[in-house]
């Protein structure tokens, strides 16, 4: 159930005196009763929930509610923080008394998830997420000798502020006792040979640890360490956009790129050639794939780690951001029994997310699905999934030789790059196959010539092809900051837009990291074939043509659909502009 905004303030430093002050003249409500009021269950599901409890009547209602997967842990602190008429407090921009760091240790606050924030009238003030976590409160209070009065605060807010306010200064110590190469004066084999042996040092190993969970932390799909002339720039790709994070030393390069090439089983001795890698990691109980690139520049090795967390990249269809009537559609194209059903759009327009999206749809009925990848980002337990590897000429052509003796009901092939795949891939539809591929063009129409182009005779794409779903990614609004949008009337006219129509975008706040935007969803446009468009289908046609006839026929045009996002106010014009123009 989608929950209600809340309407307590959240407070700054400011105001947090005066609110402490205050807390406990507002008024008791039971945890059930916060729930309610707030939306995040329905009446019946607090007392399916309270049936089960007097069964149980050790277990908490909260524990209760999370198990059965009724409302979040996130959603069931918040409620008790109300309850209990405890402050709100965004920890972005709260400027946390270093007298308050001093009392509890950093080892303390990684143990318990907690954040000291200011001494309030010989009391301890500490941000945490579970208020009822006695045996934290117990804890610092000894350590401390201070009474404690707790503060709610997200979790994730928690652990960018331990990760500032400890984990850093603890590394700025540390490295400053490094003795790092001069990068500019020091023999090239003598510079290397230090950074082996400082990749092993404490100070490194947190450091590049630091560097990967601070951008798990903050979603990032992607980190970038940029060598530069003097400094070294660290940056994250978040929601398809790179943010600058911080600059680092230049004498830490050697070392860092050295630990990275470790953590992946590159060639640490190696600094003249490209290196590609892959290492794996765990934050809490989420298992974190890293994709390395490490590539040789004018300043130094540059490196770029894609990170692909396997508890939150994977989608259902429902997410993809369908329309119900193109839900219906895409729904009975993945459940044919032959065909081939493509996805299209640029690099990093969420193409196989959606495939994966469909075969998990399609994986619970009782077939033998088949994938071959290159690489395998996710894996499920019910498909058969293989990885390409092109250094011993094992690629997509083939493993799909292979895969067809096989059995498969469904093959899923990461990319058709080739006539030879693209060949086999359609023999695979004509002989009973559903084919699932991904296809680099510009719109679903232009798939269909791709495929002429690439030496399919059109003949064979009227029987094979059923379908072709392209793609790109914009950056939703903010919901928490989201207000009327002021656009230039050069956008309007090239969108095709009223010049007195509204539109609106995040303003920035903190749960944006001051972007305006949080998260991402597809806009698309899906032909699905029919007689005219096969009838189109004859050598030479041009990919205008078999648009006007896909639009006659019903298909909804990426720029449509991305401005019917935008009228929902879930995403901007701004950002409609730079995805389909």
């Amino acid at each position: 159930m989608k929950a209600k905004q809340e309407n307590q303030p959240i407070c700054s430093t400011d105001d947090l005196g005066l609110a402490l002050e205050t807390q406990r003249t507002a008024p008791y409500l039971k945890l059930g009763r916060r729930l309610l009021e707030a939306e995040v269950i329905t009446p019946e599901q607090l007392a399916s929930a309270l049936d089960f409890q007097r069964q149980f009547p050790q277990k908490k209602l909260g524990t209760i509610l999370a198990e059965m997967g009724i409302a979040s842990q996130d959603s069931i602190h918040l409620a008790i923080a109300h309850s209990l008429g405890a402050p709100v407090v965004n920890l972005e921009d709260f400027d946390i008394e270093p007298e308050a760091l001093a009392c509890v240790s950093a080892e303390l606050a990684r143990t318990y998830q907690v954040i000291p924030l200011m001494l309030h009238q010989e009391h301890l003030v500490v941000a945490m997420e579970n208020l009822l976590d006695l045996e934290a409160i117990h804890t610092l209070q000894f350590v401390s000798q201070r009474n404690i009065e707790p503060v709610f605060a997200h979790k994730v807010d928690i652990k960018q502020a331990i990760s500032q306010h400890y984990d850093f200064q603890e590394q700025e110590r540390e490295l400053e006792q490094l003795q790092l190469s001069d990068f500019y004066h020091e023999d090239d084999k003598e510079v290397w040979r230090k950074a082996e042996r400082l990749a092993n040092e404490t100070p490194i190993v947190k450091l590049v640890s630091s560097i990967l969970l601070d951008a798990i932390h903050h979603r990032a799909s992607d980190i970038h360490i940029r060598p530069g002339s003097e400094q070294v720039e660290l940056l994250y790709r978040v929601d398809g956009v790179l943010m600058h994070k911080r600059e680092l030393q230049k004498g830490l390069l050697p070392a860092i790129v050295s630990r990275i090439k470790i953590l992946s089983q590159l060639n640490i001795a190696e600094h003249r050639l490209p290196q590609d890698g892959r290492a794996r990691m765990l934050d809490g109980g989420n298992i974190i794939d890293l994709r390395i690139s490490i590539i040789p520049c004018q300043h130094g090795e540059s490196v770029v780690i894609r990170i692909l967390n396997k508890g939150e990249g994977l989608r259902a269809l429902d997410d993809i951001g369908f329309s119900a009537h193109d839900k219906v559609r895409f729904t009975d194209l993945i459940n044919r029994s032959y065909g081939i059903l493509l996805v299209t759009g640029p690099t990093g327009s969420g193409k196989t997310t959606t495939l994966y999206a469909a075969l998990r749809e399609v994986a619970r009925s009782n077939l033998n699905i088949v994938t071959v990848e290159d690489p395998v980002e996710y894996e499920f337990e019910r498909m058969r999934q293989i990885q390409i590897l092109p250094a011993i000429h094992f690629g997509f052509p083939q493993a799909l030789r292979h895969i067809l003796r096989h059995d498969p009901d469904v093959i899923m092939i990461g990319e058709i790059r080739d006539q030879e795949t693209c060949k086999i891939a359609v023999e695979s539809a004509l002989t009973g196959h559903l084919v699932l591929s991904t296809l680099h063009t510009n719109d679903a129409p232009g798939a269909i010539t791709r495929l002429m182009e690439m030496g399919v005779e059109p003949y064979l794409l009227k029987s094979s092809v059923i379908g072709v779903l392209a793609q790109r990614l914009v950056r939703r609004n903010c919901p928490h900051c989201i207000e009327e949008e002021t656009i230039d009337l050069h956008v309007r006219e090239q969108l095709g837009v009223a010049a007195d129509e509204k539109f609106y975008r995040g303003r920035g706040c903190e749960h944006c990291n001051h972007t305006g935007y949080h998260g991402r969803l597809a806009v698309y446009e899906l032909l699905v074939m029919d007689e005219a468009l096969r009838e189109q289908c004859v050598p030479g046609i041009a990919s205008t043509e078999l648009r006007k006839t896909a639009l006659q026929s019903g298909m909804a045009s990426l720029r449509a659909n991305a401005i019917d996002q935008a009228r929902q106010r879930v995403t901007s014009l701004a950002e409609i502009y730079r995805a389909v123009q």
